[in-house]
């Protein structure tokens, strides 16, 4: 009777061993969640909302590999991540995998967006700096950088974004402009018509980071909408707003004008998520699936 005894206790603890060795094995796996397809064009942005329940605050998304890897600061609220997918301008066709720690969660497919080609014929100093422009914009180049390093580790917001005017544009985002028949750059912005003097609004909520007067931009306003969500506001002939201001969607940040490197009145907006300049007008659609963001 004793051997069986024995006998049987040595098999409820082994047992017991396998059973905590298999347990500790599978807490050492990650979660298996439903991997989201999303394809995004270069140069816009997806909103997404993925079941996946992780400490509520910013969640870092993590997309491929090496020099390759991109990363999006996104937002938790406990239940469910949510928050803007972009796709920088200059990107090459490429699918990549995110993950929040060892946890796959999307397939990222970034695709091209064709966009168009415009040829101007200006005045060459408008196209080539002379030695003193050329200094001021190169001593700006860490100003403005400065300016895009951090942010509010929350959306600042809990409503879709809006357009800032409704006029004409004059200029659309990503149009490639080829400047008499030399140079070529990129239009990362847009632009709306507006006489001197129109009162410009901000897009969302969000806390004023930069207020001043650039080479290229003329008198500018930054606005930080959190998770590294900015809108701009350049060309403006006077700032109503201070650095550190919290604003609420509608108000008035300053007046349009001419400022900055320009050949006439018109209120250049800019929108940049996670350090790429996206179409603004990508993010108003796709805010408009934000139900909740607190």
């Amino acid at each position: 009777m004793k051997w069986i005894i024995l006998f049987c206790l040595l098999v409820s603890c082994a047992t017991q061993s396998n059973n905590t060795q298999e347990s500790e094995a599978l807490a050492k796996e990650p979660m298996a969640f439903k991997v989201t397809d999303l394809e995004v064009q270069t140069g816009k942005v997806k909103f997404i909302e993925i079941d996946y329940p992780v400490s509520k605050g910013k969640v870092i998304l993590s997309c491929g590999h090496g020099d390759k890897k991109l990363k999006y600061a996104i937002h938790s609220d406990g239940e469910k991540i949510k928050g803007f997918i972009s796709a920088n301008y200059f990107s090459s066709p490429i699918s990549l995998s995110c993950y929040h720690k060892e946890t796959k969660l999307i397939n990222l497919h970034i695709t091209e967006y064709p966009y168009k080609k415009e040829f101007l014929n200006v005045d060459k100093k408008r196209v080539f700096l002379n030695d003193k422009d050329l200094a001021r914009a190169i001593k700006e180049k860490p100003i403005k950088k400065a300016i895009y390093k951090k942010s509010a580790d929350e959306f600042l917001f809990n409503s879709p974004f809006e357009l800032p005017l409704n006029s004409f544009i004059t200029s659309y985002y990503g149009n490639k402009r080829v400047f008499n028949k030399k140079k070529e750059s990129q239009h990362l912005g847009n632009d709306f018509r507006a006489k001197v003097g129109t009162p410009i609004p901000v897009s969302n909520d969000g806390r004023v980071v930069f207020v001043g007067d650039l080479f290229f931009s003329g008198q500018l306003v930054a606005v930080d909408h959190g998770l590294n969500i900015f809108s701009v506001y350049a060309h403006l002939s006077k700032i109503k707003v201070n650095k550190g201001d919290f604003v609420k969607k509608g108000d008035i940040l300053g007046l349009s004008g001419a400022t900055g490197r320009v050949s006439g009145p018109h209120l250049h907006w800019g929108v940049k998520i996670n350090g790429s300049w996206i179409d603004g007008f990508s993010l108003v659609e796709e805010s408009k699936k934000i139900n909740n963001v607190e």
